[in-house]
């Protein structure tokens, strides 16, 4: 039987609360009102679960697997003709995240209301993207949202495995930094703390890594928490500080800018821009309009600065070529591809054919800096720990010298 928690008043007045086993409201209405008890709310143990179910899925994020998904599987009934509303039904029923499923409901009952479908999916701008709206509107005013819908799953799936590629690429890295700092923390604060007893009462004159490495222990345990606590000041003040666009836009140019890891973050960035712009294009929408889109799906606020500058070149009447090549983030090839699409009328192809180049590349490269960051952050590891090890030992060493003597 349920279990509802209750809150009545007693023939005093008084506020009382408990919970009682019963099969029905009702029936606790009736057995607290033969107890002389005045009920004034009522709440089942499983509407508060749902209560707090409701309160998790608000921050519970939609996959972009999951959009992914959702995209093709509409592209695909639309294509074997059914209808929007029939579509979006039979995708409701087999959605299983709760989230996804909240918002499609949603989706569902405006556009059978009337609405379009690009209009009820910006009711949602956490789920869905203005790339994918903006996409989905032409390719409902042009009569193609099937294909639309099918190249946004393409142009999603690609994304993701980029992403994927990266993130895979750097869990070994992490995780052996993660591992050093751990073990080199805990022997300078668990460990060389037990042997400093026994080098002072030895008075054996200590060996300067050793006094390098006891230094740097007892600072550590002296001033571990203020450590941690400038070092989160610090990071607040800069998280602050990036709140000023001109230091953000500034920070962002930096990053391009860096050895090595700022060429590949570079080609990540025009990768991006190269292949949104590509599906933009194909589905209709004029350069100009798509550049604006694409402005606002590019996480760097240099290239995103770059793209407005070329998007007012444009409207000044000047080609393409210029304002690219004037912006010095792109590269002669790219450059040279955009003016051949410009002029054969192929932009978007050409678009599709720069991301195609830099993708793979951007695989390569991240491999080439994994392999060659893991063996030298081993070493780099070994060798503090070998630095460690021999700081202690060394005075060992001394007293066993001087017991001999």
């Amino acid at each position: 039987m349920p279990v509802y928690t209750y809150k009545a008043r007693d023939s005093k007045g008084s506020l009382i609360t408990g919970a009682m086993e019963t099969e029905t409201e009702a029936g606790l209405v009736k057995n607290l009102d033969r107890l002389g008890f005045s009920v004034t709310e009522i709440e089942s143990e499983e509407d508060r679960k749902l209560t707090i179910d409701s309160f998790f899925e608000r921050f519970q994020p939609v996959k972009q697997r999951e959009l992914i998904f959702f995209t093709r599987q509409l592209a695909t009934l639309l294509r074997s003709g059914s209808s929007l509303s029939t579509s979006l039904e039979t995708i409701l029923e087999q959605t299983r995240n709760k989230k996804l499923r909240g918002i499609l409901e949603d989706i569902f009952q405006s556009v059978q209301k009337g609405e379009s479908l690009s209009v009820s999916l910006s009711r949602h701008p956490r789920a869905f993207s203005e790339l994918f709206i903006s996409m989905v509107r032409v390719g409902e005013t042009g009569g193609l949202l099937d294909e639309v819908l099918e190249r946004l799953a393409t142009l999603g799936t690609r994304q993701m495995e980029t992403t994927s590629r990266i993130m895979s690429a750097l869990i070994y890295p992490l995780v052996l930094v993660s591992v050093a700092f751990l073990i080199i923390n805990f022997l300078l604060i668990g460990v060389l703390p037990k042997f400093v007893a026994v080098f002072n009462t030895s008075g054996v004159a200590l060996p300067l890594p050793t006094k390098i490495i006891l230094g740097l222990s007892r600072t550590l345990r002296t001033f571990f928490f203020p450590i941690v606590l400038f070092l989160g000041l610090g990071l607040i003040w800069f998280g602050r500080r990036l709140r000023d666009e001109r230091v953000k836009e500034d920070f962002h140019a930096w990053l391009l800018k860096i050895p090595v890891f700022g060429g590949l973050y570079t080609k990540i960035q025009i990768s991006r821009f190269a292949r949104v712009t590509s599906a933009l294009i194909a589905s209709g929408i004029p350069i100009l309009q798509a550049m604006d889109v694409t402005e606002k799906t590019v996480t760097n606020l240099a290239i995103r600065r770059a793209i407005k500058n070329i998007r007012f070149a444009i409207t000044q009447g000047h080609s393409l070529v210029e304002p690219f090549k004037a912006s010095g983030l792109f590269n002669p090839m790219v450059v040279q591809m955009i003016s051949t699409g410009e002029k054969s009328g192929s932009l978007d192809r050409m678009l599709g054919e720069i991301a195609g180049f830099y993708e793979p590349e951007i695989e390569y490269t991240i491999k080439n800096l994994t392999s060659i960051l893991e063996p030298f952050m081993l070493l780099a590891m070994g060798a503090m720990v070998a630095f460690i090890a021999l700081s202690v030992l060394l005075p060992i060493f001394n007293l066993i010298k001087v017991f001999r003597g």
